[in-house]
């Protein structure tokens, strides 16, 4: 006989390959029998918890990381059960999937994780290289390749780095200079978009909307800071590293500033704030040795 789990109405489990530390745990999250009235997904994503070949592999693993998410599964799962309005019982049933798929990914075989992380940086990569295409594109219609063609050699170079470490099996960490290599060409993208271009490009519906963007566009800049000046700034000297991190607390203030203005409706002013903001962050990023346009 296959050791299936499943769960009778007092919900303890028929199978002996359940980890027992995880089955404590479900003992004291039994599942609902009564869903009448209640969409009919709860009966799938209770099949997803209980009995699918994803749960088998929870269940049985050893991984805390996996009984962790599965446990807040469960609980999304109740709650969505105890909840009379049925539009917050679909997104607590999107939570619950969405934590079953995270301890189906964490109690995955190292193999098969491997496997899903380099599909991811493929991905990851396409995406790269078709931010590089548009990045030319717009560079040639604002007649600026020459700054941009530093941009792209600097952007290859984290490229080829990173695949050379894919090759070397060490995906996660080919994977964190990838993220930088996208970080850099969309943020060298949103630079040169901006002004003209972005006027031309992008229509906004709204000053609210237009401080939106303005918005994601200085948050981008701030994690480029972090991931691509502030890991070089180790063996500087003090000097150096305070003329950077000066700029940065420079532009964290016009932020504040700009997002107080953004609060009380202030958006025309705000805009202007942030835009401030983020060419002190241009600054910083420049002084760290990464060029970008801006």
């Amino acid at each position: 006989m296959l050791a299936v789990m499943l769960f009778c109405v007092c919900g303890e489990a028929v199978s002996a390959g359940v980890n027992p530390d995880l089955q404590a745990q479900i003992d004291s999250l039994p599942l609902p029998q009564d869903i009448e009235g209640k969409p009919a997904r709860f009966g799938s994503v209770r099949k997803l918890l209980e009995i699918s070949s994803g749960a088998r592999q929870v269940l049985e693993s050893d991984n805390p990381e996996a009984h962790q998410a599965y446990i807040e599964a469960r609980k999304s799962y109740l709650d969505a059960a105890a909840e009379p309005d049925n539009a917050k019982v679909n997104l607590l049933l999107n939570a619950t999937v969405k934590l079953m798929y995270e301890a189906i990914r964490a109690a995955s075989p190292k193999k098969l994780q491997q496997q899903k992380k380099l599909r991811d940086y493929k991905r990851q990569l396409l995406s790269v290289n078709a931010l590089l295409e548009a990045l030319q594109r717009i560079s040639i219609e604002k007649q600026n390749e020459d700054d941009t063609g530093r941009l792209k050699a600097k952007i290859n170079e984290i490229v080829d780095s990173s695949n050379r470490q894919v090759k070397s099996g060490d995906i996660d960490a080919a994977r964190a200079q990838l993220d930088e290599a996208y970080l850099l060409v969309k943020t060298g993208i949103d630079n040169m978009r901006n002004g003209d271009v972005l006027v031309r490009e992008l229509k906004f519906a709204s000053k609210e909307e237009e401080y939106s963007y303005e918005l994601d566009r200085n948050d981008t800049h701030q994690m480029l800071v972090k991931l691509l000046v502030e890991k070089k700034l180790a063996s500087k000297p003090e000097a150096y590293k305070k003329n950077i991190n000066d700029r940065v607390a420079m532009a964290l203030e016009i932020r504040a500033s700009a997002e107080s203005m953004g609060n009380s409706g202030d958006f025309e002013d705000a805009i202007a704030e942030l835009e401030k903001s983020t060419k002190e962050l241009v600054r910083a990023i420049r002084m760290g040795g990464i060029f970008i346009p801006g």
